[in-house]
């Protein structure tokens, strides 16, 4: 189901942002200006709206007037972001809200993962950019080793809860980012 105009992304790079929602300044910072850059670049933004460094991500590639797309965890009816209508609306505006989920189902603990891997699929990689140990943002990164894509991820403080799963990334599989050429 898609609401927008979903992004031709076989003829663009395409990344996926994830990250906590309990994102530091820093990493917000970071996530505005790796979709703003990605964008800016002519690559697609995905990543699935949440509060943080997703919905961070996608505001940075709106303001660049890029392509992005928001893979929803519900029905395209069913508003669980709320704190993030506007987004939303303008992401479909100038990309696409996608979902697997008829428009009013209702969204469960089991969906996120569902749609974790719709996440990574749709992109050439994916950009961790602030993750716990247990997260979401890792079973993205997983989805997207298991499906033969690139795993980006930006280092953060050692000392911090919400950089120890993207610091593990770096340290077994993930390609360390320092400015988005490190992507490109």
């Amino acid at each position: 189901y898609v609401k927008g105009a979903l992004p031709e992304l076989n003829d663009r790079l395409c990344i996926s942002i994830v990250g906590t929602r309990s994102s530091s300044a820093y990493g917000n910072r970071i996530a505005f200006e790796m979709g703003y850059n990605l964008a800016k670049a002519g690559a697609g933004v995905v990543s699935g709206g949440a509060i943080g460094i997703d919905c961070l991500s996608q505001k940075g590639a709106l303001q660049a007037r890029g392509k992005t797309v928001t893979v929803l965890g519900a029905g395209l009816n069913v508003h669980y972001l709320s704190a993030n209508r506007n987004l939303c609306e303008n992401v479909a505006k100038s990309g696409a809200l996608i979902s697997e989920y008829p428009p009013d189902f209702h969204s469960a603990r089991w969906t996120f993962p569902m749609r974790n891997r719709i996440i990574s699929g749709l992109a050439d990689g994916v950009l961790v950019i602030e993750a716990a140990q247990k997260s979401g943002s890792l079973i993205t990164a997983n989805l997207a080793l298991e499906q033969n894509r690139d795993v980006f991820a930006i280092p953060g403080n050692i000392n911090s809860r919400v950089s120890s799963g993207t610091n593990k990334l770096i340290k077994i599989c993930a390609k360390p980012v320092m400015s988005v050429k490190d992507i490109l």
